[in-house]
Formats: structure tokens, sequence, C-alpha cells
């Protein structure tokens, strides 16, 4: 496994998981380090037989006000950083009849108030990877969406947890679960799409979100009528 980060340190865990794994610092929104890493994978393990495209932003502001530099950064690293990276890979995912997961989210299944950017982001991931699964299906090459809602303990959540705790409550409160998801729940969802109990799923938005997306978002769970 080679894991990816533009932060070094936030990586260097995978360095004591032992020949097996290795780290690699790059910025994921440039065609050079996307084909660096790719290159890199191939020269450690031999082959690059699955792909896991997880990089992202998160940003929030009025469409008439946020700061075109956040924007162009959100879209650059979630949306460009995606597609590059993929692009990056086919030849060898073509070699090894290898899957890729790409990271969407339900805010690219449906809108979020100020999250415009986000939203569009995501969006573009989530057609992005539909149509890469039309265009590489015939190389027997998979490539699926996990769309996860709210999750716990991430670099773009914990923020929100430990800044906004009124508006972290709010968001579980809207979880049929009700509880904010866990990452390991959503890594779980992402090694069943790369294995071969997945070989006859491709092109697919797999929402990991509790039921999120399951509600028309008026009523919150349990205060319906009936």
């Amino acid at each position: 496994m080679l894991g990816v980060d533009v932060d070094a340190e936030r990586t260097s865990w995978i360095e004591d998981l032992g020949d097996c794994a290795a780290a690699f610092a790059a910025d994921v929104s440039t065609e050079d380090a996307n084909e660096a890493m790719v290159a890199d994978a191939i020269d450690r393990f031999g082959a690059l037989h699955g792909l896991v495209l997880n990089a992202g932003l998160g940003t929030a502001g009025p469409i008439e006000s946020q700061p075109l530099v956040e924007v162009d950064r959100v879209l650059a690293v979630n949306l460009r950083g995606t597609i590059l990276g993929l692009r990056a890979a086919v030849p060898a995912l073509r070699a090894s009849a290898g899957a890729a997961v790409v990271t969407a989210s339900v805010s690219g299944m449906l809108g979020d108030p100020n999250m415009w950017a986000y939203n569009a982001s995501k969006g573009g991931v989530l057609n992005f990877a539909r149509a890469a699964a039309i265009d590489l299906g015939v190389d027997g090459v998979r490539v699926n969406a996990v769309c996860p809602g709210p999750i716990a303990g991430t670099g773009m959540t914990s923020p929100l947890e430990r800044h906004a705790p009124d508006l972290y409550e709010e968001m579980r409160s809207h979880v049929p679960l009700g509880r904010w998801g866990r990452p390991e729940e959503v890594a779980a969802a992402i090694a069943w799409l790369l294995s071969a109990d997945a070989a006859y799923v491709t092109g697919v938005a797999l929402p990991v979100d509790g039921g999120v997306t399951a509600s028309t978002g008026m009523m919150r769970p349990r205060f319906g009528v009936g």
C-alpha cells in the first residue's frame, strides 16, 4: 500500500506497517504528483491492483462573496485531483484488471446550505466516476464511488465537533441511525468495492451515511407524522 498526503506528517504512521506499506508526500491537484505516485507504487510493489482517491477539502460561504481562491483550491483537490489520479493510474489498472474507488459524498448527491463549492466538487467527482466506469469497463477496470454522510474523527469534522458542538449535534439528529459514522465503516465499504466480492459492481454511488439520503430532509427521524 502506498499512502499519499500533501502533509508528510499525516502519513508517517504508514511506515509502521512494515514493508507492505509506504508513505508518499504529494499535492494531488498536480499532474506530475499523480504520475509520480503511481510510478512509485509500481516500482515498490510491482503492480497496481487497487486505487483509492480520497483527498478532499471542505469550504463554506455565500455564492456571491466566498473568496475564489478558496473555491479554486476545493475544486483543484476534490475534483481535479480525482481526475488526475485516475488518469495517471489507468494504464496500470488496465494491466492488472484492477479497480478504483473515489470518495464522493452525500453532498455530491444532494445540496447543503452555503456549501455550493463543495457540493459542486463532489457532484463532479460522482459523475466522473460513473463516466469512467463506462469508459474503462471494456478493459475490465471497475470504478465506483463511496458517498459518506457525517463521519466523525476526520480532518474535516473534528474541528466541527470541537468548535461548533451545537451544529455537530444538529447534524447527528438528522441521521436515522442516530449517530455519526466512523472512518472504519467507510473503509470497510471501500475494501468491499475493491475486492473480488464486488467483481460485477461498477459505476455505483454507494451511500455510507446512516440513512441520511433515505430521507426527504423535511423532518427529523421520529418527528414525522403517523
